[in-house]
């Protein structure tokens, strides 16, 4: 529990340091919500019927974009390789990471995106069910994207992401439903309690996959 608690707090530090890598996402998600409805006439749309779409589509890109980096620089500057002598396995510090990049970006990303549903129509009583729900597909996305930025190591980030989109499809589908569930105000529960058993399933299993991931950079 203590070397969790220490990797956290390096993680969080190292994090809160580089300020593009969790402010910038947080920045494009504001600006393709607020630009998207000044680019068409929106009295010739029904906004709210459509406006989660954008949102879904700017989570997966600012989530792809906020873990593009995550375990790159550290194996550069060696850090990788020292945490694996202390710890000789990466999965306390995989899982730490990813806790990280979901408090610090995840989240805040999941309440933008609250916020713009609320404010284009999306009824107040709902704001809670949308932001679990965009909370939860972050926690998954942040675990799936993970994993490809740990496999495009010195191979390029396509690699990567042609690995992980096709995973992040099923998380895409999910929040749909979950979106439409919110709209029509029938089945939430059920959607959002699959959603909560992958996401905890999820972040068990892939820091060990992850883990085996980099090991094979580091030998």
């Amino acid at each position: 529990t203590k070397q969790m608690f220490r990797l956290i707090k390096i993680e969080s530090s190292k994090l809160f340091y580089k300020l593009k890598s969790w402010l910038g996402p947080m920045l494009i998600m504001i600006l393709v919500l607020t630009a998207f409805p000044l680019s068409i006439d929106i009295s010739q749309f029904d906004l709210e019927k459509f406006y989660f779409s954008i949102i879904v589509v700017s989570l997966l890109m600012t989530s792809f974009l906020a873990t593009e980096g995550m375990f790159e620089e550290d194996f550069e500057d060696g850090s990788l390789e020292q945490e694996y002598l202390i710890e000789h396995d990466f999965y306390k510090v995989v899982l730490s990471k990813i806790f990280v990049y979901v408090c610090f970006i995840g989240l805040p990303i999941a309440f933008i995106g609250a916020i713009f549903s609320f404010a284009n129509g999306v009824a107040i009583g709902s704001f809670m069910n949308v932001f679990l729900s965009l909370s939860l597909s972050n926690l998954l996305l942040f675990n799936l994207f993970a994993f490809g930025n740990a496999l495009s190591i010195n191979k390029g980030a396509m690699l990567g992401v042609l690995t992980t989109l096709p995973l992040a499809l099923p998380v895409i589908i999910l929040l749909g439903t979950a979106i439409r569930s919110i709209q029509y105000g029938n089945g939430f529960l059920e959607i959002i309690s699959m959603m909560i058993g992958a996401g905890f399933l999820i972040s068990a299993i892939m820091p060990l996959i992850i883990s085996t991931t980099l090991k094979t950079h580091i030998d």
